[in-house]
């Protein structure tokens, strides 16, 4: 049954011409429901539940959980219920926390490609932490295979072509080959001048490109969303693989990613292509790794230190200075 504050949004959006459709994907529930709400001829009445829940175990530790990290999703939660001893389904858990969760964003249409035609590459910003004491700027690399879905995560603290194009190479070798293409958008490590009738790439991205065997493409001007499926992962590492987990540094942080791409991200069945990435990977017909030509990478990411005070994503990603007290506050 829905709750009375959901019949009055549900109500109140139809009235004011919102269609079915997309009051059911703004709040997260079927058209089904949206519809059986409005055929009601008033509130819902509410009776008392002639037993207890399976969930009543777990209820105040899910909203102390989302208090501290609103952006879980309820396939985490469930995760970690479950491990405490939870034996009930998905469906109870998304209706109890839904009103503690941050609301996902709507669906966005993408443009499918063949397979080894492209990658889509981007940075995401993860703010300014202090680690080990310094303020360290946190960026994430991320790069997708258009056709599985097949990933590759890095986190650095710059954004310098030297570790843009290091990042490709260590993608493209955790892929076993590279794409065709490579799609970015109008970042002047890519491009120095973008127009509708001039485009110069930087002459480090060609050369790099020249060496792997790939073309560069550009998103059109002021169309980032043609990049959709890497948006759409820059969201997903952000709320799956960051939200919610300590690190003591960034090498620390990448063993993790690259432990989450092997066990969850490149392993899970993806939505739209109703397949794991890792098998639709193996179709991909990608030019094979060995094939590049030599390039000199930059350093490697230095060793982790010994262990010591951590910091944590609470929802990623943040963009002001937050002290390592903060996250020490926020651990559970």
């Amino acid at each position: 049954m829905i709750r009375l504050e959901e019949w009055v949004d549900i109500v109140s959006r139809r009235a004011a011409g919102q269609s079915i459709k997309s009051i059911a994907r703004d709040l997260g529930v079927s058209r089904n429901t949206v519809r059986a709400t409005l055929r009601r001829e008033g509130p819902p009445r509410y009776e008392r539940r002639l037993g207890p829940s399976k969930l009543d175990a777990h209820r105040d530790y899910l909203v102390a959980r989302l208090a501290d990290f609103p952006e879980l999703s309820a396939k985490q939660l469930l995760a970690e219920i479950s491990a405490h001893g939870y034996e009930g389904g998905i469906s109870i858990l998304k209706d109890f926390t839904r009103p503690y969760r941050v609301p996902r964003k709507g669906a966005v249409v993408r443009f499918e490609t063949p397979p080894g035609q492209q990658a889509q590459c981007d940075f995401g910003e993860l703010g300014i932490h202090e680690i080990r004491g310094r303020r360290t700027a946190v960026h994430l690399f991320v790069m997708v295979l258009g056709f599985s879905r097949f990933m590759y995560v890095e986190a650095v603290s710059d954004e310098r072509s030297e570790t843009f194009l290091a990042c490709h190479a260590r993608a493209f070798a955790y892929f076993g080959g590279m794409p065709r293409e490579v799609l970015y958008d109008n970042a002047k490590v890519v491009a120095l001048e973008h127009s509708r009738t001039v485009v110069t790439f930087n002459e480090a991205l060609l050369d790099f490109a020249g060496r792997f065997a790939f073309r560069p493409r550009l998103c059109r001007p002021a169309r980032p969303q043609t990049k959709g499926k890497v948006e759409r992962m820059i969201g997903y590492v952000k709320d799956s693989g960051l939200t919610g987990r300590t690190f003591l540094d960034l090498p620390d942080m990448n063993a993790q990613l690259m432990a989450w791409l092997e066990a969850e991200a490149n392993v899970r069945e993806h939505a739209t292509t109703g397949e794991r990435p890792v098998d639709r990977l193996a179709l991909e017909g990608l030019t094979p790794y060995a094939a590049a030509k030599p390039w000199r990478p930059v350093a490697a990411l230095p060793p982790a230190r010994p262990r010591s005070a951590a910091f944590r994503f609470a929802a990623a990603p943040v963009v002001d200075v937050r002290p390592l007290s903060v996250y020490e506050e926020a651990a559970r």
